[in-house]
């Protein structure tokens, strides 16, 4: 994160934000602003790899470590977590470097899912909306029920996709992986075939895997890396596992609810999605339900050949890709 800068922010309701953003240069609206937003386990720094080639675009960046994560605060009330709240937190970020217009909310994993929630939110803010992993999530108006999420995935493709959020929800389960941080890496990164599948997609699997402190698998090549790794380690330890699985929290203890009913499912602006066919859980045959419903009018679909943590196995492919995507929707003149 070396080109943007370090800045810090307390918003209205007592959150403190650390975030990063490039310079303002010859910035004036109504220019463009990329807005990346993380997802779990990471915090800002996903996106290191991406930023460089993201800035030849001319768009202005800014990257922050979401709630929970990283340099920003980490509440450990599951309800501090409403797709309200923390949009409005992020507004505040935003109108403090002058961008009022012309957001792009990209999103990885939960960030993607927050990047959308910012779209339907805050539209009149926002020029187009980017996806990484995540299709679209239309809006729910019963409860979330993450056993019958599972139990219609295993009918419909043959495993349960959230059979992982067992370990996620309980406390001790973050606690665990607070004490086994490598092993959690290790999960997370692993690379062999249908490796995701096999931790996340069946029940147990992760916690026993975790619980035995496990690390006898290869690495994929990016996640070898001594100083990413030893970086991740470091910042979990800080910040702990708390926060980041109350996003889990936040969605299955359903302090959505009452915000999804509000929610509004087309996208009417530009729509990109990069999916990647080695991710078990958030697979890229999503988008197909919500382009059949008419909800992704402007839609641009890609996949990518990598796992689930494309921003750090394929950065630059995805960088292109965004960067292209915004010049031919008259965002950039890359």
């Amino acid at each position: 994160m070396n080109a943007l800068q370090e800045n810090r922010f307390d918003t209205t309701r007592g959150m403190h934000y650390r975030y990063y953003v490039s310079s303002i240069g010859d910035y004036t609206p109504p220019k463009y602003t990329l807005l990346l937003c993380h997802g779990f386990p990471d915090d800002a720094r996903l996106w290191q790899f991406v930023v460089p080639s993201l800035l030849k675009s001319g768009l202005r960046i800014v990257v922050p470590d979401l709630l929970g994560y990283g340099g920003t605060s980490k509440p450990t009330d599951p309800k501090e977590y409403n797709w309200e709240l923390m949009v409005t937190d992020m507004v505040e970020v935003l109108e403090v470097e002058g961008i009022l217009g012309g957001v792009i909310p990209m999103g990885h994993d939960w960030g993607a899912a927050f990047a959308q929630r910012f779209y339907m939110l805050q539209t009149d803010r926002c020029a187009g909306l980017i996806n990484l992993c995540v299709a679209l999530m239309e809006p729910f108006a019963d409860n979330f029920d993450v056993d019958a999420v599972n139990d219609y995935t295993e009918k419909a493709i043959g495993y349960p996709v959230y059979a992982y959020w067992k370990l996620f929800l309980p406390e001790d389960g973050a606690k665990l992986m607070e004490n086994r941080l490598e092993s959690v890496w290790y999960v997370m990164h692993g690379d062999q075939e249908d490796w995701m599948k096999e931790m996340f997609c069946v029940h147990g699997a992760m916690r026993e895997f975790i619980e035995a402190d496990r690390k006898d698998v290869p690495l994929k090549p990016f996640a070898q890396d001594e100083k990413l790794k030893n970086e991740w380690i470091q910042s979990r330890k800080e910040s702990g596992m708390i926060g980041p699985t109350n996003w889990y929290r936040a969605l299955a203890y359903n302090h959505q609810l009452e915000t999804e009913k509000k929610l509004n499912a087309k996208i009417e602006k530009p729509y990109l999605f990069i999916g990647a066919d080695g991710d078990s859980v958030c697979r890229t045959d999503a988008i197909e339900g919500v382009k059949q419903k008419g909800l992704t009018p402007d839609l641009i679909v890609h996949e990518v050949h990598s796992g689930h943590w494309s921003p750090y196995e394929k950065p630059e492919e995805i960088a292109k890709i965004v960067v292209d995507w915004c010049s031919e929707k008259g965002f950039s003149k890359a």
